[in-house]
């Protein structure tokens, strides 16, 4: 039962609520983790504890908070397996809420009224206002491709169309021709290249779009995009073409929103995000034909362009939030 309370609660705050999961050395073993988001002026965190052991479980999270200088208010949700409840006086920045041993909860007060109500769990559905620029952008690279297949009488698009609409070529860049780092990310080889990169897009952009709003996203795009273009410029003589590098840098920006436990992005995903790029990366220097240093341009980009709106321009919504959700 317990265990069954537990993957509910943690269903309801991290999916439904964007609540983080973190480790901590509580006094029970089986219950070192804990759920927390940002209020006002610090955290919330949810701890489990079984009847006896909460006193000593909420000592061990306070000394874990006062390590991380994590100034925090808990909840904690107690185990009673029908045990009598003694009466307690009230602690400052802590609740408890009970659960008998048919997994059913009483005692709560605002604060665990607040926090395990469903009323608030809102199920995200697809908005095409909430990603319009991502679909612009998708938009755009499609007709872009459909015009060079159209000059080039074919969906593989000659070298000299792809030349002609700006592709990255460094002789013409040499020579002045600076805005083919920027154009050459909306032109592709070929229907599979524009496939798979407009799949990435349409997945990648929806998540930053959303975390970031339009004019970040926007941001850290086009600075991908052009980190991109010039670590091409640098390190690849060939000519090269592709939205990857922007991309890499939209996968950039979701790593550190992951990293930073911010706009909304689980940390549980950065193991993933980082698999993922290996695997990529991998893939890219394993292929003569993949423009591996626009990759890493973008990665490199986007990480650098996220971070600094993250940490210095981003809207202090979580901030500002009341205590209770």
């Amino acid at each position: 039962m317990i265990q069954k309370v537990i993957k509910e609660t943690m269903d309801l705050l991290i999916d439904g609520k964007g609540f983080f999961l973190e480790e901590f050395p509580s006094t029970e073993e089986d219950l070192q983790f804990y759920l927390y988001t940002t209020i006002r002026n610090g955290y919330l965190a949810v701890i489990f504890s079984r009847l006896g052991e909460e006193e000593k479980n909420h000592l061990a999270f306070l000394n874990h908070a006062r390590g991380k200088n994590m100034p925090v208010y808990i909840l904690n949700i107690i185990f009673t397996e029908d045990l009598p409840v003694p009466l307690k006086n009230h602690i400052p920045n802590y609740s408890e809420v009970y659960v008998n041993g048919d997994g059913e909860f009483f005692g709560h007060d605002d604060v665990s009224l607040s926090v395990l109500s469903k009323k608030n769990v809102t199920v995200k559905k697809f908005s095409a206002k909430a990603m319009k620029a991502t679909l612009t952008l998708v938009g755009l690279n499609v007709v872009v491709y459909l015009l060079t297949a159209l000059a080039s009488g074919s969906f593989d698009i000659r070298i000299d169309v792809l030349i002609r609409y700006g592709a990255k070529v460094n002789e013409l860049i040499v020579e002045g021709e600076l805005y083919r780092l920027l154009t050459s990310a909306f032109l592709h080889g070929d229907f599979t290249h524009i496939l798979f990169n407009m799949y990435a897009l349409f997945a990648l952009g929806k998540i930053v779009e959303e975390a970031m709003g339009t004019w970040r996203f926007l941001l850290v795009y086009f600075i991908s995009a052009l980190g991109g273009g010039v670590m091409s410029f640098l390190f690849t003589p060939n000519v090269s073409v592709g939205a990857s590098g922007a991309i890499f840098g939209l996968l950039g920006a979701v790593m550190m929103m992951a990293l930073l436990g911010k706009s909304g992005v689980n940390r549980r995903m950065f193991p993933r995000i980082l698999l993922l790029l290996f695997i990529n990366l991998f893939s890219g220097f394993s292929a003569s034909s993949i423009d591996n240093f626009g990759h890493i341009g973008g990665l490199l980009a986007g990480i650098l362009v996220s971070f600094t709106i993250l940490q210095f321009f981003s809207e202090k919504t979580e901030e500002d939030r009341p205590p209770f959700l």
